[in-house]
């Protein structure tokens, strides 16, 4: 079993709502990144990794046509709770992101939260073509980074922190010669302690820009948050905007 399957399978489906919550605001993402790309109403939109299902949920609950895919069965399970406590109807699939099957289907392929990353920059490329595979012909793409230039310039080799009922503690080093960050987790909760670690990728802004263009997305623009406000060195997210 490779990391990510490890981290997602066993360790996020634990720790994720709270880590998410601590971090992010749901409905203020989806309000941003629905003015960022001017879907029409009841557009159909792929949310891929969908995790537990915030994004797709909420999505569906606004009229949209969602389908989540994720490669985890237990976030997955979650995903399907959270839509049926919301009265809402969501496609969700398990499958690997290089490996989509779709074509031409959807108005929109939504890549959230610093999901992108995981396959080494061979894999990567591969994801960023089923991507587009999955879009209809001027159909986009919304990649939602972590800031690699903010990261290293704000980084901390330990951080610790009280989310919901775990306390999440994370050892980071930094891999200059692959750009690769590797961060050794543990959570507790009461006398209960679960450990992983997770790799990834970290692309600079005209890294992403170059790849995204190799694979033939065009309009490619980039900005500093989903309410598209100018990238810069303060800015915490990097968020891509293309065009198949």
């Amino acid at each position: 079993m490779s990391w990510n399957q490890a981290f997602f399978c066993s360790f996020w489906p634990l720790v994720g709502p709270a880590v998410t919550t601590y971090l992010t605001g749901t409905g203020r993402e989806v309000s941003s990144l629905l003015r960022l790309l001017r879907l029409r109403p009841g557009a159909c939109i792929l949310d891929v990794p969908c995790g537990f299902g915030r994004h797709s949920v909420e999505l569906a609950r606004r009229g949209f046509r969602v389908t989540g895919v994720d490669i985890s069965p237990e976030l997955l399970a979650q995903a399907r709770r959270a839509a049926a406590a919301k009265g809402v109807a969501v496609e969700f699939c398990r499958s690997d992101m290089r490996r989509l099957a779709y074509r031409q289907r959807f108005d929109a392929v939504l890549n959230l939260f610093t999901s992108f990353g995981y396959f080494g920059d061979d894999g990567d490329l591969r994801v960023l073509r089923r991507f587009r595979r999955a879009l209809r012909p001027g159909g986009r793409l919304l990649l939602h980074l972590v800031n690699r230039d903010w990261l290293l310039r704000n980084f901390q080799p330990r951080h610790r922190a009280r989310m919901g009922e775990y306390l999440v503690a994370q050892k980071r080093t930094f891999d200059f010669e692959t750009s690769v960050l590797i961060a050794e987790w543990t959570a507790r909760r009461g006398r209960r302690v679960w450990q992983t670690t997770s790799h990834l990728r970290l692309y600079s802004c005209h890294e992403l820009v170059r790849m995204l263009k190799q694979v033939r997305f065009s309009g490619v623009k980039f900005f500093g948050d989903l309410r598209g406000g100018p990238l810069s060195f303060d800015s915490r997210w990097l968020v891509l905007l293309a065009r198949r």
